[in-house]
């Protein structure tokens, strides 16, 4: 008997889990997404000077981007999914002058979480028939936005965040 991923009985009589090709896609190319997010992050952490600011990017690094590549790995291999390759697990180098300071990296940090905002709604709303998958990502969208909210606060107080022009109102 088969409900869903659990079964009960022999191992030959189980059934792999179906998954439409538009969520494979999806799965696969958020997964790539990760990896590449997490092999220019390990880049950028050599050019940070701010030591505040590496902890905030190892945080996410660790807390957010690691773990959403654990799991959709996992979802992956249980559909049976070829896995894209991997980055190498750190990257070191020593970068001298100031050819990439600590602002450019935020301004680049920041950019990057807005766009991946979008990504994680394209992909939720795409994600119609799978229920699962489109809870992972949902979860994975608001991780996004707290994320995007604590970087906000923390432009904000280094001052690395552009401001559009103030207007000011005249008093008629």
């Amino acid at each position: 008997m088969q409900l869903k991923d659990l079964h009960i009985g022999w191992a030959q009589s189980a059934k792999s889990p179906n998954i439409y090709s538009g969520e494979a896609y999806l799965l696969w190319d958020n997964l790539v997404a990760r990896y590449d997010i997490i092999h220019v992050t390990q880049i950028y952490l050599n050019a940070v000077h701010d030591e505040e600011f590496k902890l905030i990017m190892k945080k996410g690094l660790m807390d957010i981007l690691e773990k959403q590549v654990n799991i959709l790995e996992k979802e992956m291999d249980k559909y049976h999914l070829s896995l894209p390759d991997r980055p190498p697990k750190s990257v070191k180098f020593k970068l001298e002058g100031n050819i990439i300071n600590d602002e450019y990296v935020f301004r680049k940090l920041f950019t990057g979480i807005q766009s991946f905002i979008d990504n994680l709604i394209r992909t939720v709303k795409t994600m119609v028939y799978n229920d699962d998958l489109r809870k992972i990502f949902l979860g994975f969208l608001k991780d996004e936005l707290d994320a995007y909210n604590d970087i906000c606060k923390y432009g904000k107080l280094k001052g690395w965040l552009q401001n559009p022009p103030l207007i000011l109102q005249s008093e008629g």
